[in-house]
């Protein structure tokens, strides 16, 4: 199993790289290898580095992280609920952020006075409120959480805040709809360099204690008399991965917008590949994920340039294929 980690990791580090360069590449203006070499080493004039620094290199990196982080939390409520097809879209911790969001555009005066770290903070705060509440109605007393009780509630859930968020869209004003909409669907254009240092050791430090924990991890994902036995505390164990996880998409979403998939087919094909032993799974996946949402971005680029098509849109044309191939297997 090391030796195909390995082998795998290689090859899908191969391919993101292309997909990075493919992704610096595209855009309203034309650049050879050479130009784009010369530019990211220092040579490049004032709008040289204006076009490749500010504008792509900071969308490239964002969509790494992006899709590393959506991909890791996908894996961990995989993990937690023992179920492939739990992921932070269908555990309802995307429409909490997503409710917060469109509470918070709905009640400001004005979007443009907004700090950085605003939108962030709101969208996290609406994650973390609801993966809480679907913690607490999935917990009976004193009774060990029940993984299929954890993914039932999530879907109850996740409908009760898209419908909450439906009834607040209709009646914002069309500047603050289309910022809702746009947010909605999920994209990364227009964002800058202070999202990448917030956002960037978020998903690095959260990963790093996944990590760390991977243990812990393929013993939670084992029966829960078998996890008890071994020294587990079930529900606490549950609770604090929930709630990293929930951090990782929350951030995510803050900053890419509602993306769908990337959280569940990402760890689905790690699975696949290397099994389900965490010290292999969980790196594997966060390359899968970055891998997604960087060539998803680039399809959406350059599809239609010098339009394009919001990443979101990309990612559920990718990913919506897939899911209905894993409900056909999970049925077989």
């Amino acid at each position: 199993m090391k030796k195909r980690f390995f082998a795998y990791s290689f090859v899908m580090t191969l391919i993101l790289l292309g997909a990075i360069y493919g992704h610096l590449h595209t855009g309203f203006s034309d650049m050879s290898t050479s130009d784009l070499i010369r530019i990211l080493f220092g040579g490049g004039n004032d709008v040289e580095n204006l076009t490749v620094f500010d504008f792509r290199l900071v969308r490239t990196i964002l969509a790494v992280f992006i899709g590393m982080g959506l991909a890791m939390s996908g894996a961990i409520f995989q993990t937690i609920s023992r179920n492939e097809l739990a992921s932070p879209s269908l555990l309802g911790v995307n429409a909490g952020a997503g409710l917060g969001v469109v509470l918070l555009v709905y009640f400001a005066g004005s979007t443009t006075a907004w700090g950085i770290w605003t939108l962030p903070t709101v969208a996290v705060a609406g994650a973390v409120v609801a993966a809480l509440l679907i913690y607490l109605l999935s917990c009976r007393g004193r009774d060990i959480i029940s993984p299929y009780r954890l993914i039932l509630t999530g879907i109850s859930m996740s409908a009760g805040f898209h419908a909450l968020q439906v009834l607040l869209v209709t009646r914002l004003d069309p500047n603050k709809f289309y910022l809702v909409n746009t947010w909605t669907i999920g994209t990364i254009s227009g964002n800058t360099w202070e999202h990448v240092w917030v956002l960037a050791p978020v998903v690095i430090v959260l990963s790093l204690i996944l990590y760390a924990r991977y243990m812990e991890l393929n013993l939670l994902s084992l029966a829960d008399e078998t996890a008890i036995g071994l020294g587990v505390h079930i529900n606490r164990s549950r609770f604090v991965y929930l709630i990293i996880a929930v951090l990782l998409s929350g951030f995510c979403v803050a900053i890419g917008g509602s993306i769908g998939f990337v959280g569940l087919i990402s760890p689905h094909i790690a699975r696949r590949l290397v099994g389900a032993d965490h010290a292999y799974f969980l790196p594997l996946t966060g390359l899968i994920g970055a891998i997604l949402v960087v060539t998803a971005d680039w399809i959406g680029r350059a599809i239609i340039a010098p339009d394009e098509i919001l990443l979101g849109i990309i990612v559920a044309l990718i990913g919506a294929p897939y899911f209905l191939y894993i409900l056909a297997k999970t049925k077989a």
